[in-house]
């Protein structure tokens, strides 16, 4: 449970720092696109659409895999405190 506690932090770490760099691309593009637009020129103008929905997408696979990750126990089931409906050994 340990090892896969660390993989999915691991992956969500990675898919996080994907997004960020992604975020920063897709507002390049836009600020471009803007520029383009406001020329009035007869320039081909493109759609950032895909690489918006890729990062929103990015995104959410990295909350995702951080969140599996942080609410996986670290501690050995057998370690844990005995469950509340269980009856305790008295003497």
């Amino acid at each position: 449970m340990n090892n896969l506690k660390r993989v999915l932090l691991f992956f969500g770490i990675v898919a996080l720092i994907a997004t960020a760099f992604l975020l920063a691309k897709d507002l390049i593009d836009l600020n471009r696109l803007a520029a383009v637009a406001g020329a009035g020129g007869s320039v081909p103008v493109f759609s950032p659409g895909r690489e918006v929905l890729l990062t929103a997408g990015l995104a959410l696979l990295s909350g995702l895999l951080l969140g599996m990750g942080l609410a996986l126990h670290t501690r050995p089931r057998d370690e844990r405190s005995p469950a509340p409906n269980r009856p305790r050994n008295s003497p």
